[in-house]
């Protein structure tokens, strides 16, 4: 029983050391539309993108991330925060913030899964979402 209770409470507050220098794809609920999602290796900066190979490329060295994350800051910026079993994703846009906070997080090697999520979008609301969301390791 104590092992198998370390194995989940490790999975559940360990996302902020396996997110750094990879990439993950995120499905929305519809499952018709995916993002991907490069963590910087040290810092707080993510590239998003719907491009995949774009994707990947960030993740291939701290100067190829350094390119996609300035090419990206153009229009928009993304950051993140990841903490315990939350990651909290903020978009910056024409001065205004969005975010999305993943709450009760479980992570492994391979994806990590998200029981809810409660998000604030810039002059669109806010809310909460109750069903499972699922990021998958993609390199």
């Amino acid at each position: 029983m104590v092992v198998g209770g370390g194995f989940y409470w490790k999975m559940s507050h360990s996302v902020a050391q396996r997110v750094p220098g990879n990439t993950y794809r995120y499905q929305s609920v519809s499952k018709d539309k995916s993002l991907y999602v490069t963590f910087a290796q040290s810092g707080n900066k993510i590239v998003v993108n719907q491009d995949k190979n774009t994707a990947l490329n960030a993740a291939k060295s701290q100067s190829a991330f350094a390119k996609e994350y300035a090419a990206q800051s153009k229009e928009i910026t993304w950051n993140y925060k990841a903490e315990g079993g939350t990651l909290t994703l903020a978009q910056i846009k024409n001065n205004k913030v969005s975010q999305w906070q993943y709450n009760k997080i479980l992570a492994t090697n391979s994806k990590f899964t998200a029981r809810s999520v409660t998000y604030q979008i810039a002059q669109a609301g806010q809310g909460q979402v109750k069903s499972k969301t699922v990021f998958e390791k993609v390199n």
